[in-house]
């Protein structure tokens, strides 16, 4: 028997520990979407001064937006991210880390979490930094930036993939998802929507048992996509 499709529609909110992020889950109302564990949005200014704070079996994925951010890992080392910037940090133990706002800047960014599943052959820990190519505009009127997985320059052990989906002109685009997988699409901007439902910047969807999804967005509609394999029951 075949599952039916599941789509959740989820407004963020703003964080009430960190009132610079803005949170699609885990919120009072909506639960971690296992395997991930944390999808938000973050604008800050140079005042914000992040401490060093740790992770632990899972997999961080940070996406700079806009701006400058400095990031400094467990050894003190410093490292610039700049607007394209991606960062994905592997914790199979736990590292130490830190995002902190380079004077003078401001700065907004993707920050996914997202539970390392349980293996024979542990993942390493390890941090990648890079930055992904941008492409050309397709003939679908859409400029579709692959940041991790088998497409995009970064790999994880979570099995997480990424891409931004930025519209060119007013289109309609399909994206493959997978019944094995789950998945968010977020709107970063713009006026669109995602499986006909109008969606506003800071807000998602939640997707369950499906093989694609359509966007429809005006010039300047982007959207961010990420999707995990399912876990197993």
């Amino acid at each position: 028997m075949t599952e039916p499709r599941e789509l959740t529609i989820v407004h963020g909110e703003i964080d009430a520990s960190d009132t610079t992020a803005h949170l699609l889950f885990p919120t009072r109302d909506e639960q971690p979407f296992l395997p991930f564990q944390r999808f938000a949005e973050s604008m800050a200014t140079s005042r914000r001064k992040g401490e060093m704070h740790p992770h632990h079996g899972e997999e961080v994925i940070q996406y700079v937006l806009e701006g400058y951010i400095d990031h400094e890992d467990g050894s003190g080392t410093h490292t610039s991210l700049t607007e394209g910037s991606l960062l994905v940090l592997t914790a199979r133990n736990e590292v130490q880390h830190a995002l902190r706002m380079e004077r003078g800047r401001t700065a907004r960014w993707l920050s996914i979490v997202v539970r390392l599943p349980v293996t024979t052959e542990a993942p390493s820990t390890s941090l990648q930094i890079l930055t992904a190519s941008r492409p050309p505009v397709g003939s679908d009127g859409t400029v579709r930036t692959s940041l991790v997985g088998s497409n995009g320059p970064a790999r994880t052990s979570s099995g997480l993939e990424l891409i931004d989906i930025g519209f060119a002109k007013e289109a309609t685009a399909f994206l493959r998802v997978g019944r094995d997988r789950r998945g968010i699409a977020y709107v970063l901007s713009g006026i669109g929507s995602v499986e006909n439902h109008g969606l506003e910047p800071g807000h998602g969807v939640l997707l369950e048992n499906m093989s694609g999804l359509s966007l429809h967005g005006e010039a300047g509609y982007r959207v961010a996509l990420a999707s995990v394999p399912r876990p197993v029951a």
